[in-house]
């Protein structure tokens, strides 16, 4: 090969790759991140990670109603949020190394089935291991044993993750009640309905920590479960 050969040669690549820019070569180093992650983490180490967590949360203040059992009864204040324990599942995918966007539904305790609750959440890294997180959706609760089921209503939450296997989070929850009349079994339950809602804080174990958590779980209530059937 000549010279001009030669230099011609070094001239074309340095023009293919000038001409390709920076998104092939981002795309190139996006190729190289995991996808299905355990444990999140941002660009370029995943390309997109599991949510597995398992939290809890208790109600910090919100608003209650009347309600009557039985007509000669006195009226009583009654809560629509309980204490829960549920489990998140879903999955994330970095946009960028400081934006992730992604999906989740809830199942746990609060409702007469598992289902409690669908979301969509943000994630803004603020370092490899630390995040904050918006998260909003549809909560479905029975409103603590009420009269009903399945009512469903507006939540959103705000969430700060470390290491993704343990966050701190605070959310808030709306319920539009339906109002009732006395109801056969009931012995007149009377409740007014009408719009509830409430701030409730909380904590959870994600990914690792969480599947360990749940596995325990699992075995505390299955040896409870075996002692019952044994009694």
């Amino acid at each position: 090969m000549t010279r001009r050969d030669a230099l011609t040669a070094a001239f074309a690549a340095s023009l293919a790759v000038a001409l390709a820019g920076p998104g092939t070569l981002a795309a190139q180093a996006g190729t190289e991140a995991t996808v299905g992650c355990l444990r999140g983490q941002p660009l370029p180490t995943c390309r997109s990670f599991w949510l597995i967590e398992m939290q809890g949360s208790t109600p910090l203040a919100q608003t209650s109603r009347p309600v009557r059992w039985g007509s000669g009864n006195p009226e009583v204040r009654r809560d629509a949020l309980t204490e829960m324990l549920e489990w998140n599942l879903g999955h994330m995918v970095n946009l960028t190394p400081a934006l992730a966007v992604g999906a989740h539904f809830t199942l746990g305790t609060g409702n007469d089935d598992a289902l409690t609750g669908i979301k969509l959440r943000a994630r803004r890294w603020l370092s490899k291991d630390v995040s904050m997180e918006l998260g909003g959706g549809i909560l479905r609760t029975n409103a603590n044993n009420a009269a009903f089921s399945g009512v469903t209503g507006p939540s959103a939450d705000v969430r700060l993750n470390i290491r993704d296997q343990g966050s701190f989070f605070v959310r808030w929850d709306g319920l539009r009640l339906p109002s009732t009349e006395p109801l056969a079994g009931w012995d007149g339950y009377f409740d007014p309905g009408g719009f509830q809602h409430g701030i409730s804080v909380g904590a959870s174990a994600g990914s690792v920590p969480a599947l360990i958590g749940s596995g325990a779980l699992g075995l505390v209530w299955a040896v409870l479960l075996g002692l019952y059937w044994t009694d």
